[in-house]
């Protein structure tokens, strides 16, 4: 891993958790208690890199709401163990699983060791996973997860994944789930991308660098926050890894009625009312 991709991730985390002042206070509805799991093959000093690591903290949900538990904590075991694994989405991933996975990420490192030594003396090998929860709402709970990870190559994967999830049900809330009028929002959400990039509006988005394929487009990740909706865009989402992620808050006296407020808060406590 070269020292300049390292400081990246690191700043890119920074600015996340920044924007992303995230808890796991507990009630009565619906809590998280964090897990952890750190893992090691090869010599893991300061001074070698012939070293694999994995160290993974993810959140899982604790209520009395048995099928909302479960189906929240499957989604989120899902999500860590796709970082891990490499490969096509994982249904009803288990916490004995994960595991597995981590196990097997290291021994693919150690076998690759033992046979060609030379290609893991000087990259070591790395899965780093840090996941928080936060309670915005009874209604709500969000819970975010930024991964790094590097298995030799020429650039290490880094990326954030928010999960907003109906703390009656355990359902992920999507942006369908959310938007009452999708052309306004979809211009109000551009507007705000272009000042987070300093662009000029109505210039060519194209021309500027983003949104190579389809023109300007929603998000993957958003996180509904107390004050409004959190936007991320991941590295490649919606520019070349060398720009960067981008991310920025539309606040809800903003959003005004463009979302289903009813699916966030008490009506009495919206604050874009």
């Amino acid at each position: 891993m070269r020292v300049n991709d390292f400081l990246l991730i690191l700043l890119a985390w920074a600015l996340f958790s920044q924007c992303h002042p995230g808890n796991s206070r507990k009630n009565d509805r619906l809590w998280f208690e964090l897990n952890s799991i750190q893992k090691h093959a090869g010599d893991c000093d300061e001074t070698s890199l012939a070293c694999a690591r994995v160290d993974i903290k993810y959140p899982l949900a604790k209520c009395k709401n048995e099928v909302a538990c479960k189906a929240i904590n499957s989604s989120i075991l899902n999500v860590v163990v796709q970082f891990l694994a490499f490969e096509a989405p994982v249904k009803n991933a288990s916490e004995q699983y994960l595991h597995l996975m981590a196990d097997s990420f290291l021994l693919e490192w150690k076998n690759l060791h033992e046979k060609e030594p030379e290609l893991t003396a000087s990259t070591g090998w790395e899965v780093t996973i840090n996941g928080e929860a936060a309670m915005r709402t009874p209604k709500v709970a969000t819970v975010s997860l930024s991964a790094y990870s590097y298995a030799g190559g020429a650039y290490p994967n880094s990326s954030v994944t928010i999960l907003n999830f109906d703390a009656a049900t355990g359902n992920i809330l999507h942006w369908e789930d959310l938007i009452l009028d999708n052309p306004a929002f979809l211009e109000l959400a551009e507007h705000h991308f272009r000042k987070a990039r300093e662009l000029q509006p109505g210039s060519d988005l194209k021309k500027e660098g983003f949104f190579m394929e389809e023109g300007f487009k929603l998000p993957q990740n958003f996180e509904i926050q107390e004050e409004g909706i959190y936007f991320w865009y991941n590295p490649y989402e919606a520019a070349s890894y060398a720009q960067g992620q981008t991310d920025f808050l539309i606040p809800y006296q903003e959003l005004g009625e463009l979302i289903r407020k009813e699916l966030i808060f008490e009506v009495t406590n919206y604050k874009g009312s």
